[in-house]
């Protein structure tokens, strides 16, 4: 038989604190992180791809580099240039074509994995039938959607951030300032995010991984291209003469804010100031300021641009939250109240045990002898 002193506990004891929302939301994201990683990187096909890609890059840098070498070589007297010179400005030349086919490789590689890996991530669980097994875990609904959204985008992050030591050659060559290169690289991953974020959600709206894929790219086709061909014929359209002088309305800029393409033409622009008859020209254009070769504009553009992709995948991941449990919090918690006390119990800082029965627990209370006893 248990004593009553044996069998007390103060109040302060049975309390379980509140965990905190962000220490709830971060348990959350990385239990999902390490599960979705541990499925994705295991073996070695991740690893072979990234290496081949790296290859395959290094393959087109070094092509690229003897073309303009062999086009821009200068030489003495008009006899044969050396092997390899080239003059100051082939050499700045040179760097920025190197930065403009890593970029646009990049881009296009962004457009064409992020909603690819990310349009699975629910659906998948869904046909699988473990979506509601999730849902039942203390993993939140947002940390479930935030985790299966960086989980999916981690290759592609590793694909970009492959490419930096490439990139990195273009200082050799001159003609790129570093904070060129960290403008595009802000810009690749705004990108990644935003359309990850596509994929996310309509593999939340939709129970197929196949017509997920298909919608995602849709709307990544639709954003890319459709919206650029639009604008293009607004604008068109809508220059005409009016009292013998040419009058141009411009379209809303806000057409092209989401337009991957446009943001990496203002970002040629911006690190290639050379090229403003075909870059900068375009992006003055959609801005309608004049433009002025001696100062083109520079970061006209593209900081929007990525605020909008980066708008769109919050907006979207929250959109994802509540079509996979539209009743459950974003945010959920385990708590457990405080135990109610009974009015008959004597003040003071120890209660027996048998007179607290916690919230989700049951507690059997009956005499034996003198005394409770624990039941087993």
């Amino acid at each position: 038989m248990t004593s009553m002193a044996a069998g007390s506990a103060t109040v302060a004891d049975l309390q379980m604190q509140e965990p905190s929302a962000l220490r709830s939301f971060w348990a959350s994201v990385s239990a999902v992180i390490v599960k979705e990683l541990r499925w994705r990187m295991r073996g070695r096909r991740a690893f072979v791809i990234v290496t081949i890609y790296v290859a395959l890059l290094a393959l087109l840098v070094f092509l690229l580099q003897r073309t303009v070498e062999d086009s821009m070589s200068f030489g003495f007297d008009g006899d044969r240039p050396p092997p390899g010179v080239v003059s100051g400005a082939a050499s700045a030349a040179l760097g920025q074509s190197i930065f403009g086919l890593i970029l646009g490789l990049q881009m296009l590689l962004t457009l064409l994995l992020a909603p690819a890996l990310t349009s699975g991530g629910i659906s998948m669980e869904r046909e699988k039938q473990t979506l509601e097994l999730l849902i039942a875990t203390p993993v939140s609904s947002l940390g479930l959607v935030v985790g299966k959204l960086i989980a999916s985008l981690a290759y592609v992050v590793l694909l970009i951030l492959a490419s930096i030591p490439l990139m990195s050659i273009v200082f050799a060559f001159g003609g790129i300032a570093p904070d060129d290169v960290l403008r595009a690289y802000v810009m690749l991953f705004a990108v990644a995010f935003g359309t990850g974020a596509i994929g996310v959600f309509m593999s939340g709206l939709l129970k197929r991984t196949q017509i997920a894929t298909a919608l995602s790219y849709v709307i990544v086709f639709f954003l890319a291209v459709v919206t650029l061909i639009v604008h293009t014929w607004m604008l068109a359209s809508s220059t005409r003469f009016e009292r013998g002088e040419l009058v141009q309305r411009r379209p809303p800029e806000a057409i092209l804010w989401l337009n991957p393409v446009v943001a990496g033409i203002d970002l040629a622009c911006t690190a290639i100031p050379d090229s403003y008859t075909a870059t900068c020209a375009y992006i003055a254009t959609i801005g309608g300021w004049q433009l002025d070769p001696a100062n083109p504009p520079r970061d006209a553009y593209w900081p929007r641009s990525a605020a909008a992709f980066v708008a769109l995948g919050l907006g979207l991941t929250l959109a994802t939250t509540q079509l996979i449990a539209p009743s459950r919090r974003m945010s959920r918690q385990r708590t457990l109240e405080p135990p109610e006390v009974p009015e008959d119990v004597p003040a003071g800082d120890d209660l027996p045990l048998s007179e607290v029965v916690p919230r989700g627990q049951v507690v059997l209370r009956g005499e034996v002898g003198a005394g409770d006893r624990d039941l087993p």
